[in-house]
């Protein structure tokens, strides 16, 4: 990838983020306050690869607000694709990245939200959010995440309740940029946010 290119795909992706950020606080139940790159979120929203001596990060996070969410904190990964292309890939190593942050952080790590603008893995489509298909890619990240290349020793090492937690926090949200117009409008958003403060009171 040239650096042209590499410009523009960070370009689109903070794109993304920005688009996923807005449309969540649309619905009036999301305050997603850490964005990346904003210097505030890194740290929020960056942990460590288990092994290998590299980080990784989400592209938003922040706390859901009101009803059974009240005060859950999310993380989530924004995908601007028009199309499939190597999504698959992206989910996989989110899945991962997933187990590896409800093991380090488990009070922190209520919703995994995976944010895109194009469905991907149709065939498994209701399949991606199984324990068994976390469990299949947490192996298949098994280098980064248990330090070891042999498959059967990484499958001994999985642990089950986590990799069962974090299949229950999963979210797959898939966006259009018309869907993205019909939501409430900053003003009317301001009246909620009004009437929750003063009931408040």
């Amino acid at each position: 990838m040239t650096r042209i290119e590499g410009e523009s795909a960070q370009a689109k992706g903070a794109d993304g983020a920005q688009r996923a950020k807005r449309w969540l606080e649309s619905t009036t139940r999301v305050n997603a306050q850490w964005v990346n790159p904003n210097p505030p979120a890194v740290a929020k929203l960056t942990f460590p690869w288990p092994h290998g001596g590299q980080n990784f990060s989400f592209d938003l996070g922040g706390l859901l607000k009101f009803g059974g969410y009240d005060g859950h904190e999310f993380f989530a990964e924004s995908k601007n694709y028009a199309e499939p292309g190597d999504l698959p890939k992206h989910y996989s190593k989110f899945l991962a990245q997933c187990y590896v942050t409800y093991s380090l952080i488990p009070a922190r790590s209520d919703h995994f939200m995976w944010i895109a603008w194009s469905p991907h893995s149709i065939t498994d489509w209701s399949k991606l959010t199984t324990a068994e298909y976390v469990r299949t890619h947490v192996v298949k990240h098994r280098e980064r995440v248990f330090g070891t290349d042999d498959e059967g020793e990484a499958e001994a090492l999985v642990n089950d309740d986590i990799v069962s937690e974090v299949a229950s926090r999963l979210w797959l949200v898939v966006l259009s940029k018309k869907q993205e117009t019909l939501v409430i409008s900053k003003e009317h958003r301001g009246v909620i946010d009004k009437y929750e403060a003063e009931k408040g009171d």
